[in-house]
């Protein structure tokens, strides 16, 4: 059983710019809830813990997600505020996005809860929004250190972006605090860059910062490090080799949902009992399937798992 914890939200998609844009498509989102669908989909027990507004928006979170496989009995539903919602503009000359935070900062869970919602569970994965709020962080090291002490996998998506802090960068204290409990990470060389304040030249060979961010996640605490690389692939690290993982993807019409489906081919083969390298391999045939259709809420009934 793996363990999501974090944002479930609506993504409203624009192709047009903010200032003038009257046409939104809504695409539910939110990374952890992605592969938590994409996971169950695999066959790979998944149970998820968030908080949605008790809104049509919520509750269609809520049936996406139960009809994937995913076990929505730890998702909270607030009374008074209202699901998460993520503004989003697709325009290929400037990309943009906002966020209107609702129900999701406000995730609570006791002691007692913690140690019932880990029950069966074999890793935790978290994100970097439950880093942007003191209350989030907060219960995000609680779970962890519970984790830990149970011999709980641990992993971080550190999809850190400065517009989810409160003070408007990104917290790297924080996020270097929970580095030294994670087992699993899979920045990409953005997120590295966001993290450790680009620390390399920004003329930089590829290559050379790919080997340099890898070894900074393992300094930090990271056992195993899968470092993405846009379109020459990840790199996926174990501390003792840096394995080069190409992409997989035949022809690419929408990114959106790749870095999650990267996880959760990673968690099947992780669940099935490959090594790293071979979950990581798996991980980028899944990320390459979904590529090849638009967003995120991609069905894998048409994804050859062998």
């Amino acid at each position: 059983m793996v363990l999501f914890v974090g944002e479930l939200l609506a993504d409203l998609i624009t192709e047009e710019r903010f200032q003038n844009a009257e046409n939104f498509v809504l695409k539910i989102g939110g990374s952890p809830g992605n592969i938590a669908r994409y996971s169950a989909q695999l066959g790979v027990p998944s149970r998820m813990l968030s908080r949605v507004g008790s809104d049509p928006i919520g509750e269609r979170i809520l049936k996406r997600l139960a009809e994937s496989g995913v076990d929505v009995s730890y998702i909270q539903k607030d009374n008074i505020l209202g699901t998460t919602l993520v503004f989003v503009q697709k325009t290929p000359e400037s990309p943009d996005f906002f966020v209107i935070r609702g129900a999701d900062q406000y995730l609570k869970l006791a002691d007692d809860e913690i140690e019932r919602v880990l029950e069966g569970v074999k890793v935790v994965h978290f994100s970097c929004w439950m880093l942007s709020r003191c209350n989030l962080f907060d219960l995000t090291k609680r779970i962890v250190k519970v984790a830990s002490e149970k011999g709980i996998s641990v992993s971080f998506d550190p999809n850190c972006r400065d517009k989810l802090f409160e003070c408007g960068k990104v917290d790297s204290e924080k996020v270097l605090d929970m580095l030294r409990y994670t087992t699993y990470s899979k920045p990409s060389l953005d997120d590295a860059v966001a993290i450790f304040k680009n620390e390399l030249s920004v003329n930089s060979p590829v290559e050379s910062a790919v080997k340099y961010y890898v070894e900074r996640f393992h300094q930090s605490g990271v056992k195993y490090v899968v470092l993405t690389a846009g379109k020459l692939g990840a790199y996926a690290s174990d501390g003792k080799e840096l394995v080069h993982i190409p992409p997989s993807a035949k022809s690419v019409v929408d990114a959106t949902g790749a870095g999650d489906g990267f996880w959760a081919g990673m968690y099947y083969g992780l669940t099935k009992g490959y090594d790293f390298f071979k979950a990581c391999e798996f991980g980028s045939k899944v990320a390459g399937h979904i590529v090849g259709f638009v967003g995120a809420d991609v069905p894998l009934s048409e994804f050859k798992i062998e």
